[in-house]
């Protein structure tokens, strides 16, 4: 049988096409999630639309919403809550304890001046001063970040000449430990 190169070409293409799809998939690729967070010490009951979850303490609940607006019915502290939220991005999280969380974003990219970036904005958490484009949050709905809880940092984000900021999103122990551990 004679070889036909262009076949031969079809069969080439679709291989490196496939390796390239799977190592995206098991490396590259960025789950987004919404995520329910129980940093407390009691357990939380929580209806959204018509759905009920049962947060267990120090749990973190990931839940399938899509886009727009949602109904959120919980009683906390004593405290009856009954709201609607609308969702806008990928990535977000119901914070129904009011605890705080903090969006560190982090600078990528070729000739970047870090220090003059880090010196620039800094927050005060527990009487200590922390650099960085920092930001505070205990909102009910915080949705104002790339990478959330459940999801790391890249080690490293190519994106030839351009300068790039990713932000992701600490529990309040979280942020200190990263802090400590990246920048001390």
């Amino acid at each position: 049988m004679k070889r036909n190169p262009t076949l031969l070409g079809l069969i080439i293409t679709i291989i490196i096409t496939a390796a390239c799809y799977l190592i995206y998939m098991a490396f590259l690729n960025k789950k987004d999630s919404y995520l329910i967070t129980n940093p407390s010490e009691e357990y939380l009951e929580l209806k959204i639309d018509d759905q009920t979850y049962t947060l267990a303490p120090k749990q973190v609940v990931p839940v399938k919403l899509r886009g727009g607006q949602h109904t959120l019915n919980f009683t906390y502290q004593d405290e009856e809550v009954d709201t609607v939220f609308r969702i806008t991005r990928a990535n977000a999280i119901i914070n129904p304890t009011r605890a705080d969380y903090y969006v560190f974003v982090r600078p990528y990219g070729a000739s970047r001046n870090v220090d003059s970036i880090f010196t620039h904005k800094t927050i005060t958490i527990d009487n200590r001063v922390y650099n960085g484009d920092i930001t505070h949050y205990n909102d009910l709905y915080i949705e104002d970040f790339y990478y959330n809880l459940d999801q790391e940092y890249p080690k490293f984000f190519i994106k030839k000449g351009e300068k790039t900021d990713l932000s992701k999103i600490f529990s309040k122990e979280d942020f200190m430990q990263f802090y400590f551990d990246n920048y001390e």
